[in-house]
C-alpha cells in the first residue's frame, strides 16, 4: 500500500518554497491546484510577479477553464466517485476523508455523523461539515485532536514522538483516501495525475483557499512575490501518487499493486468495518 513510516513523514515535514520560472501553460515547472486564489490575487494587483501577472492578463477569459482542470486534483473534485463493496458510494474522496476522521470507539452516534458528511452534496460541503469543531471535534480522532489542539502552534523541531505518530496517521488516511481515488477512477483520475507534472516529476502545490489563514500543512501560503511556501503535504502526497502510478504503467505488468487497497487502520462505516479491496478485478 505503499504507506508511509514515521520516519518518512518526519522527511516530508518541512516547508517548501515553490516558485514560476515562466507561469506559461506549456512550461509549467510547478503544477498547483486552487490557482483560482492565486488568479483572483493578481487580478487584485496583490500579486509582484510580472510573470503570473503577464498570463492572467493574457488569459483572462480562460481562467475558469484553467482553474476548473487543475481543481480535478483536489479532495473535492466531482466526477471521481468512491464505491467500496457493502457501503454507500462516497461522492468524493473528502467525503471518505472526513469519514474517517471520526473515532469509531466514541459511540453509536459515530454513524449519525458520517451520514451527515456522506450525505452533503458536494466535497466542499463535506469538508465543511467534517472540520466543524462545534459538534464534530469531539467525534475525530485523537490525531486530529491532537493537531488542532496540542499541536497548533507547535513548531515541527519541537514535535515529540507522539505528535509525529498522529500527523503520520493523518498523511495515511489522506494516502488512503488518494489511493481510494485512483482505485475506482483508474483512467480518467490516473490521466489527471499523469498532465500534472508526470514527465520531470514536478511539484504538485495546494495552495490553500484560504489565504488570511492558509493551511500551509496540507497546502501552501501565496506569497506577495508569487511565490508558494509552506510544507504541502497534500501535494507531495499527490506528487507521490502520480509517480508510483507512472512506475506501475512502465512496468507494464498488466495490474497496479496500487489498485489493491488495505486500510492503514481500522476504519468503520456506519457501523461496518472496511476491508482490503482489489479494484484489478
Amino acid at each position: 500500500m505503499h504507506y508511509l513510516s514515521v520516519q518518512e513523514v518526519k522527511e516530508m515535514c518541512y516547508n517548501s518554497t515553490y516558485h514560476f520560472k515562466e507561469y506559461i501553460l506549456d512550461q509549467k515547472e510547478v503544477f498547483p491546484y486552487n490557482v483560482q486564489v492565486l488568479f483572483d490575487m493578481a487580478k487584485e494587483g496583490r500579486i509582484r510577479n510580472e510573470s503570473i501577472n503577464g498570463f492572467v492578463r493574457k488569459n483572462t477569459s480562460r481562467l475558469h477553464i484553467l482553474s476548473k482542470e487543475a481543481n480535478l486534483l483536489t479532495n473535492t473534485s466531482e466526477g471521481f466517485p468512491i464505491k467500496i463493496p457493502k457501503f454507500p458510494h462516497f461522492r468524493t474522496a473528502e467525503h471518505l476523508f472526513q469519514c474517517i476522521k471520526l473515532d469509531q470507539a466514541k459511540g453509536d452516534e459515530i454513524i449519525e455523523k458520517q451520514l451527515l458528511i456522506i450525505d452533503q452534496t458536494s466535497g466542499e460541503g463535506a469538508k465543511l461539515m467534517g472540520d466543524r469543531k462545534d459538534d464534530m471535534r469531539m467525534f475525530w480522532r485523537s490525531a486530529w485532536v491532537m493537531k488542532d489542539w496540542e499541536m497548533r502552534d507547535l513548531p515541527t523541531n519541537q514535535y515529540k514522538e507522539k505528535h509525529w505518530v498522529a500527523v503520520t496517521e493523518m498523511v495515511n488516511a489522506l494516502w488512503y483516501a488518494l489511493l481510494m481515488k485512483l482505485g475506482n477512477n483508474r483512467k480518467e483520475f490516473g490521466k489527471v495525475l499523469l498532465k500534472n507534472g508526470a514527465v520531470k516529476q514536478s511539484p504538485i502545490v495546494e495552495i490553500s483557499l484560504d489565504q488570511r489563514q492558509p493551511d500551509t500543512f496540507w497546502g501552501t501560503k501565496v506569497e506577495p512575490n508569487g511565490m508558494l511556501r509552506g510544507m504541502n503535504l497534500a501535494g507531495k502526497l499527490l506528487s507521490r501518487l502520480r509517480d508510483l502510478y507512472r512506475l506501475e504503467l512502465l512496468q507494464k505488468k498488466g495490474s497496479f499493486n496500487l489498485l489493491i487497497v488495505t486500510p492503514p487502520f481500522s476504519i468503520q462505516i456506519i457501523g461496518g468495518d472496511i476491508q482490503s479491496v482489489d479494484y484489478n478485478e
